[in-house]
C-alpha cells in the first residue's frame, strides 16, 4: 500500500468517531510527536500515535520503533487485505511491556509460513472504548 501510514492514520480517526470519541488530526507544529488528539468522555486530552504496518509483506516480524515519543496511547493499524485492517489499542505502558527489552515493538510472527499477529496484541484488537472511557 503507498499511503498505509496516512491510511492508519485517516483509519484510525474514522474508528474513533464511529466510536463516540471527539478526535482530531495533530498539529505537526506544536503536536509533532503524536497522529491524532482526542477527548475522552471524562473531557481528558488524549494523545495517540498511530503505526500501520501490512501483514503480509517481506518481514517476518513487522516491526515498529518509535516508541520514545510522547504518547497516551498507540494504535496498531495493521493491514491484512485490499481494504481490510485491525486496528489494536495499547497505552504507552503496555506498548512497552510488550516490546520488553527489544528495540522495536514486534506485531507479528511466521505461522505455518503465513504472518500472523502476536497472540499479546489479541487482547487490544478494536479496544476503542479504552480511549472513550479513559
Amino acid at each position: 500500500m503507498k499511503f498505509i501510514g496516512k491510511f492508519g492514520e485517516y483509519l484510525t480517526l474514522t474508528r474513533l468517531l464511529e466510536n463516540e470519541v471527539e478526535a482530531y488530526p495533530a498539529i505537526k507544529i506544536n503536536q509533532d510527536s503524536y497522529d491524532l488528539t482526542a477527548i475522552s468522555k471524562s473531557g481528558r486530552i488524549l494523545r495517540i500515535q498511530v503505526k500501520a504496518t501490512e501483514l503480509q509483506n517481506k518481514s517476518t516480524n513487522n516491526n515498529i520503533g518509535s516508541l520514545a515519543r510522547e504518547f497516551d496511547f498507540l494504535v496498531v493499524v495493521v493491514v491484512h487485505g485490499e481494504r481490510e485492517a485491525d486496528c489494536y489499542v495499547l497505552t504507552h505502558a503496555e506498548a512497552h511491556a510488550i516490546r520488553g527489552t527489544s528495540k522495536l515493538l514486534g506485531i507479528s510472527r511466521l505461522e505455518k509460513r503465513a504472518s500472523v499477529v502476536k497472540a499479546e496484541l489479541a487482547q487490544h484488537k478494536e479496544q476503542w472504548r479504552r480511549i472513550r472511557d479513559a
